[in-house]
């Protein structure tokens, strides 16, 4: 037995024949399941680490790229997953959609267990301020300072290390201290799902508890990113009632670099950055990013099925959702609303010609616009440009998108 477990730890992760590289990366099968996989690392400039033409995977605030060989089987294997779904994300943009902006793109800076928090003038946070886990985020590229020693640098994508929060953690209320917390969070669960929720849950619990500090407030509020999971909703509403605290998930946590629809997504951002920038998040934003990661997934479905990385509800275009204004706050920029409208157009212009129309899309919206405005005459303006029909196709739209209460 000690002679099989020790050639099974011999069994490389790597593998490097005929100049083709592979490595065990995270993928989904044709059931939408994950599975730890071997596939082909394209694109590689190097046989030893994870540096490519187009991406180059570090560590932290390392320069130099995670090597194949690190004694940290978890970190190789985030790395080869990262690597591995940021080609076939390019790929698409490159090659499906014709993207001389995307081909044009600089090598971007992938990290990984990254903690410290974005800062658009120094790069990077200081080390003191409070560390990030469970979330991913694309950001800007800076000019830096220069009389600080703060070099500039190009757009990156940053993948949170997972942290396992226990429901404790939240110091939910139990029992009849619930209050006003459960018919609140109730309707809120009903409406939206999945909904970043950080400064209203902040300021809900600044208001209506008396017995919860400001600073676990702002704990609470690193949990999860501006445009991210909606993890706090969902365990707290869970948890409210003392019975499913005491049966139910005590534990959650986001592993972002291991979830193939969240790096799609991310790259989105980047993709898109041409036309809508990187400065903030919306609901108009956000859902173009679930488009793309839901096209390359091939999938209505985002970050689901898939409990040993993620145990969020992920997000669905096919939720059924009625529009509220609400949906075009920063507060509410993770709905999956904006997700199934753009879904729906692949029922009316057609299933192979709707990502090239949400990409068009791009050019007629902007970094501030509204659902229910900019983004619907943006829709109505590309049919007219695109769809093969336009009279009948704009009214299909405007019936469908009537439905879902717009």
């Amino acid at each position: 037995m000690k002679t099989l477990l020790l050639a099974l730890m011999m069994i490389p992760t790597m593998s490097f024949a005929q100049g083709v590289v592979t490595a065990r990366a995270v993928i989904r099968d044709a059931g939408f399941n994950a599975n730890i996989r071997t596939v082909e690392l394209k694109h590689l400039t190097s046989s030893e680490r994870f540096d490519g033409e187009f991406f180059k995977v570090v560590k932290g605030k390392e320069g130099v790229a995670v090597s194949m060989g690190d004694a940290d089987r978890n970190l190789v294997l985030r790395a080869a997953t990262t690597y591995f779904h940021l080609n076939k994300a390019r790929d698409y943009f490159v090659d499906k959609l014709g993207s001389t902006y995307v081909a044009a793109l600089p090598k971007i800076i992938v990290r990984i267990e990254h903690t410290n928090q974005f800062n658009e003038l120094g790069h990077f946070a200081h080390d003191n301020l409070e560390p990030q886990f469970n979330n991913a985020l694309t950001i800007p590229a800076g000019s830096g300072i220069e009389g600080r020693g703060v070099k500039p640098w190009e757009m990156e994508i940053w993948f949170r290390p997972e942290k396992k929060v226990h429901v404790d953690e939240l110091k939910i209320k139990g029992g009849n201290g619930i209050g006003e917390w459960g018919s609140v969070l109730s309707a809120f669960r009903q409406q939206m799902h999945m909904t970043s929720m950080q400064r209203f849950l902040s300021q809900l619990a600044l208001t209506q508890t008396s017995d919860l500090p400001t600073e676990n407030v702002i704990g609470w509020e690193n949990l999860v990113r501006v445009a991210g999971t909606s993890l706090l909703l969902e365990a707290v509403y869970k948890y409210a009632d003392p019975l499913s605290r005491a049966f139910s998930r005590k534990w959650f946590w986001l592993d972002s670099a291991l979830v193939p629809e969240i790096i799609y997504h991310e790259y989105a951002h980047v993709a898109l950055s041409d036309h809508l920038e990187l400065s903030h998040s919306s609901a108009v934003i956000e859902g173009m990013a679930d488009f793309f990661a839901g096209q390359i997934a091939d999938s209505s479905k985002l970050a689901t099925n898939i409990k040993d990385h993620n145990v969020f509800n992920g997000k669905k275009a096919t939720r059924k959702q009625q529009y509220s204004v609400q949906f075009e706050t920063a507060d509410y920029a993770n709905s999956d609303f904006v997700f199934g409208m753009l879904w729906d157009l692949r029922a009316i212009v057609g299933e192979a010609p709707a990502p090239q129309f949400v990409y068009n899309l791009r050019q007629k919206i902007d970094t501030n616009s509204t659902i229910r405005k900019q983004l619907i005459e943006g829709i109505l303006d590309t049919c007219i440009d695109l769809c093969e029909h336009p009279f009948v196709d704009k009214l299909k739209i405007l019936q469908r998108y009537n439905a879902r209460g717009i």
